[in-house]
């Protein structure tokens, strides 16, 4: 996971190249609804449950973004999404960037990625936006907690369970209530 308002061509390139998956930016709903990201599907039938938006690009005129597709292109796609003064009318249909959103009460909601990732936004302080990124083994597979543990240290980079996040939270007597994440996105 990646800030958005902080990312770097460099970090897309790697969370590409190291992960292979796909690349996602999870904020809450009201800013998925503010910048015009509607729902992919109107049912959805993902077994789990991510909620999936239609794809973007920012535009020429608002990001500098061309095809899209370049790590420098997707950079300035993200950190155009974690812009205060973003609007719908920065981003081009389809993209390149994949935007979910998190349920209204995060991880109290949904134990989800989604939901972990802007939590941790959210108690860093931050724009509630953050980048995520499937990773797959070198046979393909998806990387479960032991692998990811291990690329966590070959790439010296901290490792967080979603539980720890949750914890944490317990422990701070945290609740993240959806009216707090929707002032962040005004």
């Amino acid at each position: 996971m990646a800030l958005t308002q902080d990312i770097q061509p460099a970090v897309v390139y790697q969370m590409l190249h190291e992960a292979n998956g796909l690349m996602c930016a999870p904020m809450p709903k009201a800013l998925t609804e503010k910048l015009g990201f509607t729902p992919m599907v109107k049912h959805s039938t993902d077994p789990h449950g991510t909620p999936f938006t239609i794809t973007a690009d920012g535009t020429l005129a608002a990001t500098g973004v061309t095809t899209g597709v370049s790590a420098f292109d997707r950079a300035a796609t993200i950190q155009q999404m974690a812009k205060p003064g973003a609007k719908a009318t920065d981003f081009n249909h389809p993209g390149h960037i994949q935007p979910l959103y998190a349920q209204p009460n995060g991880l109290r909601d949904r134990v989800g990625h989604t939901e972990a990732a802007v939590d941790l936004a959210y108690l860093a302080h931050r724009q509630p936006v953050a980048v995520i990124i499937e990773v797959l083994k070198d046979d393909g597979t998806m990387a479960r907690r032991d692998a990811l543990a291990g690329m966590a240290d070959r790439l010296e980079v901290p490792f967080l369970t979603i539980d720890a996040i949750v914890k944490y939270m317990d422990d701070h007597g945290i609740v993240k209530a959806a009216d707090e994440v929707a002032e962040l996105v005004k």
